[in-house]
């Protein structure tokens, strides 16, 4: 699903971007507010996974990522879990308890949350590295780039999801 290829982006663009999550995750739903939107939003479309979780997906990597990103900024040669690294060791449990709005309200904090702590971060800290748990290292920017890839290869799965759907 890694579509988006984020990793020429500079800081501030990232932090754009992440500020615009909210506004073009709501707008992807919006043809399908007259109707009942948390049905739509919660149908498995052809790739086996529903719009909804695509969105909850978001969501809760965005929470690990900006999580990593503080532990990269604020200490020495901290270890991260694979899931910041891979999307295959990302697997989050869902009670089905989420609505869309919930889960849009969420993106709303998350994504504002983020933007801000991408712009506040200074130049010197985005070389910063972490080791990953099981092999490799990241820079504080590869955890930016991260984090808007998810974003742009979710919200286009959400899109095609929801045409599929129809």
């Amino acid at each position: 699903m890694a579509d988006h290829d984020a990793s020429a982006l500079s800081p501030s663009d990232a932090a754009v971007a992440m500020a615009t999550w909210p506004r073009r995750y709501r707008s992807a739903f919006a043809p399908f507010l007259d109707d009942d939107l948390g049905e739509w939003a919660a149908r498995m479309g052809p790739d086996g996974i529903s719009a909804l979780d695509l969105a909850v997906n978001s969501v809760r990597t965005w929470i690990l990522l900006e999580r990593a990103l503080h532990d990269i900024r604020l200490n020495d040669s901290p270890t991260l879990h694979p899931a910041v690294a891979q999307a295959s060791a990302r697997h989050w449990d869902t009670t089905g308890s989420e609505t869309l709005e919930t889960v849009l309200d969420q993106i709303d904090d998350v994504a504002a949350s983020f933007a801000e702590v991408i712009a506040a971060t200074p130049a010197t800290d985005w070389l910063r590295t972490a080791s990953v748990a099981g092999g490799g290292t990241l820079t504080a920017l590869d955890v930016v780039h991260e984090a808007v890839r998810v974003g742009a290869d979710n919200l286009r799965a959400i899109d095609r999801t929801l045409a599929a759907l129809r």
